[in-house]
């Protein structure tokens, strides 16, 4: 009777866990999805030309050292992309 009753209990907290850890990826995945878009996402196509070209910004630099060359067309395509979104 012990061993049954214990088996029950790893059984019932197995589950428990699992429908917490379920919930949880769920519930900030059904949040996103309900409100639109995501908080981080830009609001205007401006906005998320700046912030494309910043992160082309980041990859250049990181280039800048081994590449000089390409670095500064990664800088020139960035500028582009900023100047063909207004």
């Amino acid at each position: 009777m012990t061993t049954s009753t214990l088996h029950l209990e790893v059984e019932r907290s197995r589950f428990a866990n699992l429908l917490l850890a379920a919930l949880g990826a769920a519930v900030p995945a059904t949040l996103v999805s309900l409100l639109g878009r995501d908080r981080n996402e830009p609001a205007t196509p401006l906005d998320k030309a700046a912030h494309e070209a910043q992160a082309v910004r980041e990859m250049a630099r990181s280039y800048a050292r081994t590449d000089p060359s390409f670095a500064a067309d990664l800088y020139a395509a960035a500028d582009r992309h900023e100047a063909n979104a207004e």
